[in-house]
């Protein structure tokens, strides 16, 4: 069992009883919450509790980082990583609202810098709060009022922790809290991002370019050089190049290279909130949304339009005014309050974990032995007698929750037609069309073919139908040669497919073994 604890604090070394540490950072983190909390209250915005498990659309801060989530229906749900669109769902009922939900990453690693789990605290708020309205709406103003609610919910925690437990930090982990104070009362520093890419050039990082996303020693630099001596004041980071955000922040109409966006980067723990002004006008962002890179990377991995569909709409109706909001991490707020290096000594979930070891990798592959993990299989049959023929072999696996059945459009109406629900993927040659075979196959996203091929060569120079024939015949060549490169079984002959689903049927029926 661990002991104890060691700490960089201000750049200190401490080190400390766990449990007492534990016992220290449990009530500061309750004070945090506190704290931004009856902020909140007296500003007038009303909690919301938003979902915690959502489809892509309403989980996305970083694709490749989501946790997925196994259910029973096949869906593709995921572990929320922000709260924002579900805030912005909330306000066709209110002028402003904000919500703490518990987010994570599934990193393959948690180090100084990165947690798995971590809590997030939101907010939403409409240009009413900067008095207001959809027919004078000034985006500077706006943006304004963004920076001001962000400083003084940060502020609003800062003020708390002091007043509850400052003497903790002072006495027991050595805190200069003359620091945290001032913080408390002062503006906190702004440099655009274009002035940051300037100020980085003059000072060591010289091939930095307008339009490069800034790295962690890139915002830890522009604190220290922006910070008087004996200060440490967050940083805002304003109006990013808009390539490399979110597709719904707003566009600077002064300034065609930038969105109304902002990061507000602390001492000690580096970016602790991103923040923007929402694009209100349904067709700027619906042109926005369309030539983004993260719309298109949503396409090759099966995306579709109809998914933000939900969210357009909303805008379209102009139900909601003109808003704004942001995310901030609370244990990057707790990791600046200690003035601690190491943000996994600043969470509780982090500290609770090194006693379950649940993260241990000694645990690797236990996941398949404990859970029942689904299997991914594609139907792809050409002639209507072998989809008859294996109808009921497919039924009788489709009963069976831990498969995923996914078909090409004829096998899709087919079975669809027949009570059995299947998902449709497009061909090989359907170039430009998504979810495509192709993609999938090179993801390993099955993990059984049963292609059936629909008979012998097709010669050129034959009628359509021959030649519907000949590109079905192209598609099933494609799929197989595809599916031995890269070691997926797979199926070809109508009696093997049938005894396989049956096999896979009874061998995953629970209580058959």
């Amino acid at each position: 069992m661990i002991k104890s604890i060691d700490l960089s604090i201000q750049n200190n070394k401490i080190s400390l009883n766990l449990i007492e540490h534990f016992s220290h950072l449990a009530r500061i983190n309750e004070s945090l919450n506190r704290g931004v909390l009856d902020h909140y209250r007296r500003l007038g915005l009303t909690y919301v509790d938003v979902p915690a498990i959502v489809g892509i659309t309403g989980a996305c801060e970083n694709i490749d980082t989501l946790f997925k989530i196994g259910n029973r229906l096949g869906l593709p749900l995921f572990f929320t990583q922000t709260g924002q669109l579900a805030l912005e769902q909330s306000l066709q009922s209110f002028k402003g609202c904000c919500t703490i939900i518990y987010s994570g990453r599934d990193e393959e690693e948690e180090d100084e810098r990165h947690l798995r789990q971590f809590r997030l605290t939101e907010e939403e708020a409409d240009c009413s709060f900067a008095g207001m309205t959809r027919e004078n709406y000034d985006e500077d103003k706006m943006y304004e009022m963004l920076l001001s609610h962000i400083q003084l919910a940060v502020q609003s925690i800062i003020k708390q922790v002091l007043q509850d437990y400052g003497e903790v930090l002072r006495k027991v982990y050595h805190r200069d809290i003359s620091r945290l104070k001032h913080a408390a009362s002062n503006d906190f520093l702004r440099i655009s991002y274009e002035d940051a890419i300037t100020l980085l050039n003059n000072n060591k990082y010289k091939k930095v370019r307008f339009g490069d996303d800034l790295k962690a020693e890139h915002e830890a630099l522009i604190v220290k050089l922006l910070n008087k001596k004996g200060t440490e004041l967050p940083v805002f980071i304003m109006k990013y190049p808009k390539e490399i955000k979110f597709f719904n922040m707003k566009v600077s109409t002064t300034d065609k290279r930038v969105c109304l966006s902002s990061d507000l980067i602390f001492p000690y723990s580096g970016e602790g909130t991103g923040a923007a002004v929402r694009e209100h006008d349904f067709e700027k962002l619906k042109k926005r949304l369309l030539t983004s890179t993260m719309y298109d990377l949503h396409l090759k991995r099966g995306g579709k339009y109809e998914d933000f569909q939900w969210y357009l709409d909303i805008v379209k109706s102009k139900i909601s005014a003109p808003h704004a909001g942001y995310g901030l991490g609370n244990e990057r707020v707790l990791q600046y309050i200690f003035a601690e290096s190491d943000i996994r000594n600043v969470s509780l979930f982090s500290l609770l974990s090194r006693q379950t070891g649940d993260w241990d990798k000694k645990r690797y592959g236990q996941a398949a032995i404990l859970t029942s993990s689904q299997k991914h299989i594609l139907l792809a049959i050409g002639r209507l007698e072998d989809k008859k023929f294996l109808l009921p072999h497919v039924k009788k696996l489709f009963k069976q929750k831990n498969f995923v059945l996914y078909a090409t459009k004829h096998s899709h109406e087919f079975f669809n037609k027949n009570g059995v629900l299947t998902s449709l993927v497009h061909k090989i040659s359907e170039v430009g069309k998504a979810p495509n075979i192709g993609d999938l196959i090179s993801r390993h996203v099955f993990d059984l073919i049963i292609n059936i091929p629909t008979g012998g060569r097709v010669k050129e120079g034959l009628p359509t139908e021959a030649r519907g024939r000949r590109r079905e015949f192209t598609d099933g060549k494609l799929i197989r040669k595809a599916a031995v490169d890269l070691g997926i079984s797979l199926i070809t002959d109508p009696e093997v497919a049938a005894m396989t689903l049956d096999n896979l049927s009874r061998f995953h029926t629970p209580g058959v073994e």
